[in-house]
């Protein structure tokens, strides 16, 4: 979703979290702010001085200003679990980062998107000011948006908001919306969320609040491309880094990284002289399959472009996506054409390819839970959600949004498969259906067609109740072969992500 221009201040406030058992559920109060990950055109001035490019882990004071230029994005991290990410052509200033509990930012425009994973404790707040609203959380997920003039958004995705619009206090739920126009009444209503998925800023911090629990591995896409008019330029490479970098991946092409001295091998791997600092790799081959002059017009000509993808981690592979997209009349000539099928491809990519990434990067990840989810309303869904994210030594359940297929949680959790499970079997009866899948995958089904099932918390006394084992059986995914655990690479970078 394009940035809309704020004519506006926009302060944000956050202090200490409230005293709880785990020790993990810290402060989220600092003097500082870090800048935790960006892609494209970000840059940084500090206090009066100019903007030079910003650098990853940048440590940001008050008075320090940021900015995103056209297709980048931006990310920092306040305290421990403090999220406030930047649209792209966005600007902000930090007016204040006081230890004792408040910061505030100064939103010059753009737009912008807040994670608080952690309840604030005590009198303390976390509030987005607008022209002509005031949005505060205790601990949540949402977005707002000011146009040029004046008229704010605010979008609820976890958790609760509260919005203050002239003397008038509106709670907003979850998957609700509070839109006030400029000097008039506020109205809160529901906010179509197939829509919503959709939108290319909405997904990316979607997939971030995930990828920063896989330790935010560093991704190089390298692709061959074949019967290409300018091969060799890698236009494929670069069309989907780019896209999976604005869904929510550190990506970055092979004629953009810090490479020299390569040759594809025969299988598509890479063959590396001086290989980059990186994780992962993308590959595969993207045939030009046809590209020819529409009837009748010198002046239009059609493309159709295919890749096969995969993800490679120290040589071992795992099969991503088919990628094929036909673009009809564009282009004065051939390479137009081409160009534009390769930007199209990337932008399949984007939506279709980074949720099969992050899925695969799940299935090596010791720390994580997937919870396939079927049969379930949003309603379920979001419920099942609250529930798994408050269970004892669960940190986080991010919604994994796959465009097309059943929805699943990434689980950031110290508990395993059959503990989740048996809280599961504990609170839901025979309503849920539990089938395991893998050693850290369970499949959550939904009995009956709209059935209401209410999941409450666990109570503190029953953690140290012995839950009966629900009868989960083993079982392989139809059709899936099992996958072979990625060998680590040491990570050399000098950064510290």
């Amino acid at each position: 979703m394009a940035a809309s221009r704020l004519g506006a201040v926009a302060i944000i406030a956050a202090a200490l979290l409230a005293s709880v058992a785990l020790a993990q559920r810290g402060q989220i109060a600092t003097n500082q702010a870090v800048l935790s990950s960006m892609y494209g055109d970000v840059q940084v001035r500090h206090g009066v001085g100019g903007y030079h490019p910003a650098k990853l882990n940048e440590v940001l004071s008050p008075n320090d200003a940021v900015k995103t230029g056209a297709s980048s994005r931006a990310e920092l991290s306040v305290g421990e679990g403090g999220y406030v990410r930047m649209d792209e052509n966005s600007q902000i200033l930090i007016t204040a980062l006081d230890a004792s509990g408040t910061t505030s930012f100064q939103t010059i425009v753009g737009g912008i998107w807040v994670t608080i994973e952690r309840a604030l404790g005590g009198s303390s707040k976390f509030e987005v000011r607008m022209p002509s609203a005031v949005a505060s959380v205790k601990g949540t997920v949402f977005r707002c948006t000011v146009d040029d003039d004046g008229n704010s958004e605010t979008y609820v995705y976890e958790g609760g908001v509260e919005v203050e619009a002239g003397e008038d206090h509106y709670r907003v739920a979850q998957n609700e919306r509070c839109r006030v126009p400029r000097d008039l009444r506020a109205v809160v209503d529901k906010f179509n969320l197939s829509g919503d998925d959709e939108a290319t800023w909405v997904m990316y911090n979607r997939h971030r609040d995930i990828v920063r629990h896989l330790g935010d591995p560093s991704i190089i896409v390298a692709l061959r491309e074949h019967q290409m008019p300018q091969e060799g330029v890698f236009l494929a490479s670069k069309a989907v880094g780019r896209q999976l970098a604005l869904h929510g991946l550190h990506s970055t092409s092979i004629a953009d990284a810090d490479a020299s001295d390569f040759s594809f091998n025969a299988d598509g791997t890479v063959n590396w002289r001086r290989p980059p600092h990186t994780d992962y790799c993308v590959i595969g081959d993207v045939t030009l399959q046809q590209v020819k002059q529409l009837d009748g017009r010198h002046d239009l000509f059609s493309a159709r472009v295919r890749g096969e993808v995969k993800l490679v981690r120290d040589g071992e592979s795992s099969p991503l996506t088919s990628i094929e997209t036909v673009v009809p009349g564009v282009g004065l000539d051939e390479q137009e054409a081409v160009n534009a099928a390769l930007a199209s491809l990337g932008l399949r990519a984007g939506k279709g390819l980074a949720p099969r990434v992050i899925h695969a990067l799940l299935e090596e990840h010791s720390g994580l839970v997937r919870i396939e989810i079927s049969n379930a309303t949003r309603a379920q869904v979001a419920e099942l959600r609250r529930f798994i994210a408050e269970m004892d030594g669960v940190l986080r359940a991010a919604l994994l949004h796959r465009p097309g297929r059943d929805p699943a949680l990434a689980v950031v959790t110290e508990r395993g498969r059959d503990e989740i499970a048996r809280g599961l079997k504990q609170k839901a009866g025979d309503a849920l259906e539990l089938l395991s899948l893998g050693d850290r995958v369970l499949m959550v089904k939904f009995k009956g067609s709209g059935a209401q099932t209410h999941l409450r918390p666990p109570r503190p006394e029953a953690a140290t109740a012995a839950p009966a084992q629900p009868q989960v059986k083993p079982q392989e995914r139809p059709g899936r072969q099992p996958q072979h655990p990625f060998r680590r690479w040491p990570r050399t970078r000098s950064d510290n992500r």
